[in-house]
């Protein structure tokens, strides 16, 4: 088995439980010792649309990353969902699509003028034609995507597809292509997964900042905890982090445990959701 494949048995499938005591570089190490070197070769060129091309408006409608509005009240309109109350009752499978190697699928889909933008555990974001399944394109992430992705029009009629992923690392890609524009690597605690959504505005992109350090403290000889919860603005055009700030301030010796690992405080609050825009006159 490729290590590719058990690297993301350990970071979100079924070895996950068995992993979370372990630091990343560490199951990086298990997966190349026990896999091949053998690459992924991705989806069937049959899975793929006849035209490889995605074309978005310059005001998109259907469901824009978490919520369908900045106000981030999780609300679809019935002009915008067109589906009336008695239809529901007569709706049947028109197409289905398995994330291969995954073995579960956590990732909220992002809808668009008749595209689907989603991530996997996999870390494999994929360009879909909703009325068929066929794929787009598909960009591979350094760690599992389960965030919503956000759509912000940009300059010249492109779109940016902004994302985070579970190993702290936040992107952009070009919706036309799946053409990586910028990445930024967040937070440098092992522990950072970044898993709410960001909220776009004015050229600016909002980033909660979350862990799962807090599973770690079942290992008695790991010194718990030093991860901080935090926002960040980064600058949509180029991905310039403008300001970033923690939920508590940085974390201090507080003592031993009874095995003499070295206890730390204050830790957590990690920042998981995320929140509605606000016009303050």
């Amino acid at each position: 088995m490729p290590s590719v494949r058990i690297l993301r048995a350990l970071d979100s499938g079924a070895m996950m439980a068995i992993a979370f005591t372990m630091f990343r570089d560490e199951r990086i190490a298990v997966a190349n010792y026990l896999g091949t070197k053998d690459t992924v070769s991705g989806p069937a060129a049959s899975a793929y649309c006849g035209d490889r091309t995605v074309k978005l408006s310059a005001d998109p409608s259907g469901w824009n990353g978490w919520s369908a509005g900045a106000a981030n009240a999780r609300f679809q309109s019935s002009e915008l969902a067109g589906l009336s109350v008695d239809a529901v009752r007569k709706l049947k499978l028109k197409w289905a699509f398995g994330f291969d190697g995954d073995v579960t699928a956590f990732a909220p889909p992002t809808v668009l003028d008749g595209y689907v933008f989603v991530g996997s555990a996999g870390g494999v974001v994929h360009a879909m034609r909703a009325e068929s399944g066929c794929l787009e394109w598909i960009y591979q992430a350094n760690g599992p995507v389960r965030s919503s992705i956000t759509d912000v029009p940009l300059e010249e009629g492109r779109h940016a597809l902004l994302f985070g992923d579970m190993t702290g690392w936040f992107y952009s890609l070009a919706a036309e292509s799946g053409k990586l524009l910028w990445k930024t690597h967040l937070e440098e605690h092992d522990s950072t997964r970044l898993t709410g959504a960001p909220t776009a505005h004015a050229g600016i992109v909002y980033v909660p900042v979350a862990s799962w350090e807090e599973t770690r403290s079942s290992d008695p000889e790991y010194p718990c905890c030093t991860f901080r919860g935090s926002v960040a603005a980064l600058r949509i055009e180029d991905g310039k982090q403008l300001w970033k700030t923690y939920m508590v301030d940085p974390p201090k010796d507080t003592g031993k445990n009874a095995r003499g690992t070295p206890m730390m405080g204050p830790s957590g609050v990690g920042v998981w959701s995320a929140y509605p825009e606000t016009e303050i006159c």
